[in-house]
Formats: structure tokens, sequence, C-alpha cells
């Protein structure tokens, strides 16, 4: 493995954990401020801005998402989206330990699985893809995943809304990360100010705020453990068809490890779907106020040593 490859595989580690705290930690911070609505863009960043621990959670995924497009610049956008996702076996039992909450069985074995198949992927791991930006089949990729989201975001109101609006975040998240990896190929091939001024970075911007706007309303709506779940999976889902479609990513070296590599993501996906609920049940127990039980008073009789009771 080359070491531009292996620089891209730690920066997509390191931002999917300062992604997915960050996820958390703005979830926490939105319980509390008012209704959140694409209709009123900037009465909502600032009801958001006004919460110290939104802004910490937006600090936190604002760095995941530069490390991400580091990642990006180094390796293909497939293999990138693949270790993204498996920064969810770091980063669960982190909250984990934070929260003092113990994992399930079929957590632990979804990070051993996930674990397992992230080491498959980097076996005869090498092709980038298209070398230039494939403007048709990007143009066309984008397209069909805002008019999915925005079809979805424009459902009527019920009880699978959030999932909806989890779906929709998923593929607008999609679509800028294949947009980032269009802009950083176009940056590699006419130098940084031609990736910069790109139509792509444009494309980012209006998918992230999309997105930011879908997921921030699912989470306030409820079913955190689901909206996190459905934005995750559908977040990896339409990054690595953008990198296979859109870019022609090979899935390995040879027939052999292409084999291998599409059985690994298949693993990774399955892992990373279990471990975003694990993830985001994290995040509600970590919501929930400490419940203190009174402490005991010692008795003053002699013969009874009544220790208080630790809460």
């Amino acid at each position: 493995m080359t070491t531009p490859l292996l620089t891209g595989i730690a920066l997509a580690l390191l931002a999917s954990v300062a992604l997915n705290a960050g996820y958390l930690v703005q979830h926490l911070g939105s319980q509390h401020t008012p209704d959140i609505t694409i209709g009123r863009p900037i009465a909502t960043l600032r009801s958001l801005l006004a919460s110290r621990l939104w802004l910490l959670g937006s600090i936190a995924g604002l760095t995941g998402w530069g490390l991400h497009v580091g990642a990006l610049s180094q390796a293909p956008l497939s293999l990138v989206q693949a270790f993204s996702a498996g920064g969810l076996a770091l980063a669960v039992p982190l909250g984990a330990w934070i929260t003092h909450t113990h994992l399930t069985r079929r957590e632990r074995v979804a990070i051993m699985l996930m674990g397992g198949a992230l080491a498959v992927l980097g076996i005869g791991a090498g092709g980038a893809g298209s070398a230039t930006v494939p403007a048709v089949a990007l143009v066309t990729f984008l397209v069909v995943c805002i008019v999915a989201s925005a079809g979805l975001s424009a459902l009527p109101a019920g009880p699978r809304r959030p999932h909806l609006l989890g779906v929709a975040a998923g593929a607008l998240y999609g679509s800028a990360d294949v947009s980032t990896k269009a802009a950083t190929t176009a940056a590699h091939a006419g130098g940084l100010a031609h990736g910069v001024f790109s139509p792509w970075v444009l494309a980012i911007a209006l998918a992230s705020a999309g997105g930011f706007f879908c997921l921030q309303r699912g989470l306030q709506l409820g079913s955190v453990l689901a909206v996190i779940a459905l934005m995750t999976a559908v977040t990896n889902v339409v990054a690595i068809l953008g990198g296979l479609l859109v870019f022609s990513e090979p899935l390995g070296a040879s027939a052999t490890t292409g084999v291998l590599h599409a059985f690994a993501l298949l693993l990774v996906g399955a892992a990373a779907w279990r471990l975003s609920f694990a993830q985001a049940r994290l995040g509600v127990a970590e919501a929930k106020p400490e419940v203190r039980r009174p402490t005991r008073t010692p008795s003053t009789n002699a013969s009874t040593c009544s220790a208080p009771v630790r809460s």
C-alpha cells in the first residue's frame, strides 16, 4: 500500500471520529432550540449558534470535514468512505467509555466485523480511478441525489418524517462527498485554484446546506437512533456508489481482490448500520439526566453500620 493511500486511510478514520462525535454533541445542543426550518435559515442558525453544545459539535464536525477533504485528496473515494464508516468502530467504544454505557454483544461483534472488513479492504488496494472529473456522469449523479432528497423532505408530516429526513440528509451529504472528490481531482489536475474555483465547490456548499437542515430537523423531531443510522448508512452508500460509478474506481487490483473488496464493503455497510444505532443510543444516554438516589444517613445504632449509598 502506497504512502498516499495510508495517509488517506488514517485521515478518514480521524475524520470519522470527529464527525460522529460532532453529530452526537449537535443533537444534545439542538434539543432546547426553536423548531428548525429551511424557510427561516437565518433565525434557525442564530438559535443553534446560541447553544454552546451545538457550537462545540459544529467545531468538531468542521474539523472532521477538513480531515475528510484531506483524505479524499490522497485516496479513492470508495476506499475513504469505507474507512470513514469504519471510524464508528473507534467512536462507539469511546462513546461507551465516556457515557459509562455497556455495549451489547451484537455491537461488539459489529466492531470485530468492521475491523476484519477494513483489513480485507487494505489488501490489494491501489487503483485511483479517473484522473479527471467526468462532468456528465457527475452532474447526472448529483441531480438524481438532489431530486430524491427534495422529494423525501417534501412529503407530508407523519411518524416516518424523521426517518425520511435522515435518508434525505444522507443522500445530500453523500453527494457532497462525491462533489468534494471532484474538487480535489480538479485541483490535482489543474492546480489548487482550479479546484477551489470549480463549480463542484458550489455543489458541495448547496448539498451540505440541504443535508444540514434535513439532519438537524430530523434530530429535533425525534427518533434519533433511526435518523443518525439512516443518515450515516445512506451517506456511505451514496459516496461509495459515486466513487465506483462516477469515478470508475476499481474494487481491487485483480479479480480476486475485487470480489474480496465487494464482500468487505457489504460487511462494512452492515456493521456501520448496527454501530450507527449504537452511536445514537449512546447519545440518548448522554442526554438523559442522571437520576440520583438519596444518600442514606448512617444509623446511630451501634449495632448497625450503614454506609451511604453511592449515587
